[in-house]
């Protein structure tokens, strides 16, 4: 972290330096330059203030596409900015319905016929991050996750040095969703 700083204020050190001397023909009336030297002071301690929240563990939803080894269509917030819900946990407010929807309706109106977005959304593997009251982080997942999978949603969701169970369950099974479930 101080090498980071150290860097960031290298980079705002020369920032500076090219300000006070602009090449010829550069533009002098910029929005950044019109800004006091306190005023570009607090701007960079804002930005320092920042730097120990870079790893912030986040709640969200993916897919995995097996053919390429990454995951997509991730929805993903930092878990400290939102709140609990009334079964005491906390994730996007997204449903993966909802989010695979849209990208069905924009892949019609391109005129795609094929693709991952013309199957239902179930066909593919997916997941959504929780976490609970406790500190606890869940990944809700079906039978289909392996551990490099893990490690991707770990990278991903920033959720090294937390508590992270793994909860497989039918609703994300391949071919289940919605539409299954009884109760809902």
């Amino acid at each position: 972290r101080r090498l980071e700083l150290l860097h960031w204020i290298l980079v705002y050190w020369l920032w500076e330096q090219q300000m006070s001397n602009p090449p010829e023909g550069a533009l002098q009336e910029s929005p950044v330059s019109a800004l006091s030297k306190e005023a570009r002071k607090s701007v960079i301690q804002s930005m320092a203030d920042n730097f120990d929240a870079q790893d912030e563990p986040k709640v969200g939803i993916f897919w995995y596409d097996s053919d390429s080894d990454e995951l997509f269509g991730v929805t993903a917030v930092e878990a400290c900015d939102i709140p609990f819900d009334s079964q005491g946990r906390k994730t996007v407010r997204m449903l993966h319905k909802t989010w695979w929807k849209k990208q069905q309706q924009r892949a019609k109106a391109k005129g795609q016929k094929d693709g991952k977005f013309i199957t239902d959304y179930t066909q593919i593997p997916r997941g959504k991050i929780f976490q609970t009251k406790s500190g606890v982080f869940e990944l809700m997942c079906g039978s289909w996750i392996t551990e490099s999978i893990i490690d991707l949603v770990k990278d991903e969701f920033n959720l090294y040095g937390v508590q992270l169970e793994i909860k497989i369950d039918t609703h994300w099974e391949i071919g289940h969703g919605w539409n299954e479930e009884n109760a809902l």
